[in-house]
C-alpha cells in the first residue's frame, strides 16, 4: 500500500509561539552538556525507532507464515485439511467408506466439529437396523470415532460453551456435571459395546468418565465397568482443595497448548501473566495485575499486537537493565514446516516491548519449544541455550548464544564444546551439580538418550553416561532442584513414550487397577555429591505413567520441601486423564494429592508456573490448557492456594556483578531449629516459567536464624535473625537488606 503524506496548517497561535521560540533561542548558545544530552536522546529515539521497525518486521513475518501455509502442513489447520479432503470425496463417482473417508471424518473432529463428524459417520450405517447390531471387525474404527465424537460433543457443549470454574476437574463437582447430556449418554453406550468386544482398558476409563459427566458415578456404573477413582490407596486424601479462580480474575484465556511466564514485568511489585498459544494466528497475551484481585489485558498497549504463536516461553533480564524480558519459542513438532523465528521481546521499561530477535543476533529458523538462560561464563550476563528439533530428513543443531554484554549475542556452540548437538530436544535446563558456581546443562531428547554437560569454567564436557542420567530413552520436560534439602541439586526428567499417544487413557486405567503399564515413567535422580546421580524414582514413589508435557515445581504447603505439578496428555482426543500433583514428604518420598487438592484437570496440561500472585505468602499455580489440534482449545486455569498456616519469606535478589536477578545463585536458609532449606534462583521447569522472586516456606519456624546468599559470581553474604512472613530485597554487596511492601490482595470471586 502506498504511503500518503499529510500536510497540516498550523493555527495562528501555534505560529506565534513558534516564532517567539525561534527568536529567543537564537540568542542562546547551548553548552556542551546540553549538546551531549541531545545526542543521547536522539540516539535513544533512533534505537527505539529501529526496535519498533523490527517489531513490525516480525509481525509481518508471522503474518506471512500464517497466511501462506496450507492445512496439509500443520496439526492445527484441520478445517482447511477437511475442506481439501472433501473436495476429493466430492469428485468421486460414488461415496467410498474407506480409509481416506475415515481420515476426513477425523479431520472434522480435530477441527472442533463433532456434530458434522457424527452426521458424516451416521451415513455409513443402515438406519433401518439397530446401530450396535452393525458392528463388525471391519468397521470397528468407525465405531471408535463415533464414540469419541459424541464424547467431544458433550465436552464442547458443556465444559466449553457452559464453562464453569470447575469444568473438567476430577472428581467433578455438581456445578461441572453436564447439563446437556446427549453427547456423554451416546458415547457411554458406544464405549460399553466396544469394551464388551475388545476389553480395552482405555475404553473402560472413558466409560467411567462418561458416567462422571452425567452425575451417575459411581452408584450407577455396572460392576463390570467400574474403576475406583480416586484410588485412595495410592492418593492422599488429607489435603485441602485449591480454588480455581481464572474466570473471576480475568485469566481465563482460551486457546490451544502454550507456555506461560509469571513475573512482575512493570516493576510495580505485583506478579503479571504472559501466555502464548500454539496456533499460528493465536496472539500472545500480557495480563497485568491490577492490584485489585484481577488482571487487565494490556497486550495491545504493550506493543505486542501481531506477535503470535509459540508453544513455550521463558523470561529473564538478558540485558541487566532491571526489566524482565521474554523469549517466545516457535515451530515445535512441525519438522520442515516449523522453520519459524523465535521472538526475543525486550522490555523497554515504559510498559512496552520490542522484538529484538534479529538485532540481538539470535535470529534463526529452526523448530523448537525449549531454551534456558544461565550465566555460563560467570561474566555477569545471561547466556542462552536453545534446543532445536532434528528429524530423519534434516539435522538442526542446538544453539548456544554467548551474551556480549551490550544487548547482543554471538553464536558460540563450537567454541564452548556444545557444537553438533542434534536430536528432537524437548527440555533443556541449567543447574550446578557440584556446587562450584558453574552451571551444568542437561538436555532431554524425546527419541533417544539424554545428555549432561559438565561446565569446566566456561566450556563443556558431556558426562551423561558416567553421571547415570541418560534415561528415560524418550523424555520431555526436566529440571534441577534440591529434593531433600541436602545442599546438592537433584534432577527430574519426565518420560514420554511418543509412539504411545493412544495409550494414555489405557495406561491411567491400568494404574488405577494396580497394574502399572510401565509407559512414560519419569526418572528422579538424587545427587551423589560426586558428579554422579542415583535413580531413586521407585524409592520416592514416582514409578507412575505420567505422559508429562508441561510441568513445574514449588512449595505448595510451605513446609520447606519442593512439590511438583504435571500437565499430562497427548494430542489424541482420548487422552482425557487428570493432570497430577505430588507433595514432597520431608524430602523422603512423594505422595499424590491430585484429587484431594482439586488438581485433576482432564484437559491437556502445558505451560505451568508457580508464584504468590495474591501476596498471602503461599504459592498459587497458573496453567495453560488446550491441545494441538484446531478444535482442542480450552480455558487456562489459576489455582488459589488455600493456605497452610505456616510461615514464609519472599526474597528478591538484585545482582551487581552477578546477573541482575541472580539467576544461578544459591540461597541457604537456616531455621531456628537448625533445619536448612536450599533454593537456586531460576524459573523452574523447562515447560512453564515461574517467578524469579524466591518464595520459601519456613514450616513452623518463627525466625530465620541465618540467611546466606551465594551469588553465582562467588560473593557470599550473610544475614542473621530475620523476621518471617515478609518480603525482603537483597542487593549484592550491600550489608543491609530492604523490607519490601507486601500485603494480601484477595482474588476477585465474582
Amino acid at each position: 500500500m502506498k504511503r500518503v503524506k499529510h500536510f497540516y496548517f498550523a493555527s495562528p497561535i501555534v505560529i506565534i509561539v513558534t516564532l517567539l521560540f525561534i527568536v529567543f533561542s537564537c540568542n542562546e548558545t547551548p553548552d556542551k552538556n546540553e549538546i551531549e544530552q541531545n545526542k543521547t536522546s536522539l540516539n535513544a529515539l533512533s534505537s527505539e525507532s529501529k526496535q519498533l521497525n523490527e517489531t513490525e518486521e516480525m509481525v509481518k513475518r508471522l503474518s506471512i507464515i500464517n497466511q501462506n501455509k496450507t492445512g496439509k502442513e500443520y496439526l492445527h489447520r484441520n478445517s482447511e485439511k477437511a475442506d481439501e479432503m472433501l473436495t476429493v470425496l466430492r469428485n468421486r463417482e460414488a461415496i467410498k467408506y474407506d480409509g481416506f473417508w475415515l481420515q476426513y471424518c477425523n479431520q472434522l473432529l480435530f477441527a472442533g466439529k463433532p456434530k458434522e463428524c457424527i452426521a458424516e459417520l451416521e451415513n455409513y450405517f443402515d438406519r433401518s437396523r439397530p446401530l450396535f447390531a452393525q458392528i463388525t471387525a471391519e468397521n470397528f474404527a468407525v465405531f471408535e470415532l463415533l464414540a469419541l465424537a459424541h464424547l467431544r460433543k458433550g465436552e464442547q457443549e458443556n465444559c466449553q460453551s457452559l464453562h464453569t470454574a470447575y469444568s473438567c476437574i476430577l472428581p467433578l463437582q455438581n456445578s461441572a456435571v453436564h447439563q446437556l447430556q446427549e453427547g456423554s449418554s451416546i458415547a457411554l453406550k458406544t464405549y460399553q459395546t466396544l469394551y464388551d468386544l475388545k476389553g480395552n482398558m482405555g475404553d473402560r476409563w472413558l466409560i467411567n468418565l462418561a458416567y462422571m459427566t452425567l452425575g451417575k458415578y459411581p452408584d450407577e456404573v455396572p460392576k463390570a465397568y467400574l474403576l475406583t477413582f480416586p484410588n485412595w490407596k495410592t492418593e492422599t486424601k488429607n489435603f485441602p482443595q485449591f480454588n480455581q479462580v481464572a474466570k473471576s480474575t480475568g485469566l481465563n484465556i482460551n486457546g490451544l497448548s502454550g507456555g506461560t511466564c509469571l513475573e512482575d514485568f512493570n516493576n510495580d511489585g505485583l506478579l503479571d501473566v504472559f501466555t502464548t498459544a500454539y496456533g499460528l494466528n493465536e496472539p500472545v497475551k500480557l495480563l497485568q495485575n491490577t492490584g485489585k484481585g484481577d488482571f487487565k489485558d494490556i497486550t495491545e498497549e504493550a506493543n505486542l499486537k501481531g506477535i503470535t504463536s509459540g508453544l513455550n516461553c521463558i523470561h529473564a533480564d538478558y540485558n541487566n537493565d532491571g526489566y524482565i524480558d521474554i523469549l517466545v519459542l516457535r515451530g515445535a513438532w512441525l519438522d520442515d514446516n516449523g522453520d519459524h523465528p523465535n521472538s526475543l521481546l525486550k522490555n523497554n521499561g515504559n510498559g512496552t516491548f520490542s522484538d529484538v530477535t534479529e538485532s540481538s543476533g539470535i535470529f534463526s529458523l529452526f523448530p523448537t519449544q525449549t531454551a534456558a538462560w544461565a550465566d555460563v561464563d560467570k561474566d555477569g550476563d545471561l547466556d542462552l541455550f536453545i534446543g532445536n528439533e532434528s528429524s530423519q530428513k534434516k539435522n538442526r543443531p542446538c544453539q548456544y548464544f554467548s551474551n556480549n554484554g551490550d544487548g547482543t549475542f554471538t553464536e558460540s556452540a563450537d567454541k564452548v564444546g556444545l557444537g553438533d548437538i542434534f536430536g528432537f530436544i524437548k527440555g533443556v535446563t541449567f543447574g550446578d551439580i557440584n556446587n562450584d558456581g558453574w552451571q551444568e546443562l542437561f538436555i532431554s531428547d524425546i527419541y533417544g538418550r539424554n545428555l549432561l554437560y559438565l561446565n569446566k569454567h566456561g566450556s563443556f564436557e558431556e558426562i551423561g553416561e558416567q553421571a547415570g542420567v541418560i534415561e528415560p530413552l524418550g523424555s520431555f520436560c526436566s529440571w534441577f532442584w534440591d529434593v531433600n534439602n541436602d545442599g546438592y541439586q537433584d534432577l527430574f526428567v519426565a518420560g514420554y513414550d511418543i509412539s504411545k499417544f493412544d495409550a494414555v487413557a489405557e495406561s491411567f486405567a491400568k494404574e488405577l487397577q494396580g497394574t502399572p503399564s510401565g509407559l512414560s515413567q519419569p526418572k528422579l535422580y538424587i545427587n551423589n555429591k560426586d558428579e554422579t546421580f542415583s535413580d531413586q524414582t521407585e524409592a520416592y514413589g514416582l514409578s507412575k505413567s505420567m505422559f508429562a508435557m508441561g510441568a513445574n515445581f514449588g512449595d505448595l504447603d510451605n513446609d520447606g520441601f519442593l512439590d511438583f505439578y504435571i500437565g499430562t496428555g497427548s494430542p489424541n482426543f482420548t487422552s482425557v486423564v487428570p493432570n497430577r500433583m505430588f507433595r514432597n514428604v520431608k524430602g523422603q518420598y512423594f505422595e499424590e494429592v491430585t484429587s484431594a487438592g482439586g488438581f485433576g484437570h482432564i484437559q491437556k496440561g502445558h505451560g505451568i508456573a508457580f508464584g504468590d500472585i495474591d501476596q498471602d505468602g503461599d504459592e498459587d499455580i497458573y496453567a495453560v490448557m488446550g491441545g494441538a489440534f484446531e478444535g482442542d482449545v480450552f480455558t487456562n486455569i489459576l489455582y488459589e492456594n488455600p493456605g497452610f498456616k505456616k510461615n514464609w519469606i519472599v526474597i528478591d535478589l538484585k545482582g551487581v556483578t552477578t546477573n541482575r536477578n541472580g539467576i544461578g545463585s544459591r540461597i541457604i536458609i537456616t531455621l531456628d531449629n537448625n533445619q536448612k532449606i536450599y533454593r537456586t534462583v531460576g524459573t523452574g521447569g523447562s515447560f512453564g516459567s515461574s517467578s524469579l522472586q524466591q518464595e520459601v516456606g519456613l514450616n513452623r519456624s518463627s525466625k530465620v536464624k541465618e540467611l546466606t546468599i551465594e551469588w553465582q559470581n562467588g560473593t557470599v553474604q550473610h544475614f542473621k535473625n530475620i523476621n518471617v512472613n515478609q518480603k525482603i530485597s537483597i542487593t549484592e554487596g550491600q550489608e543491609e537488606f530492604e523490607i519490601v511492601s507486601y500485603s494480601y490482595i484477595p482474588f476477585k470471586t465474582s
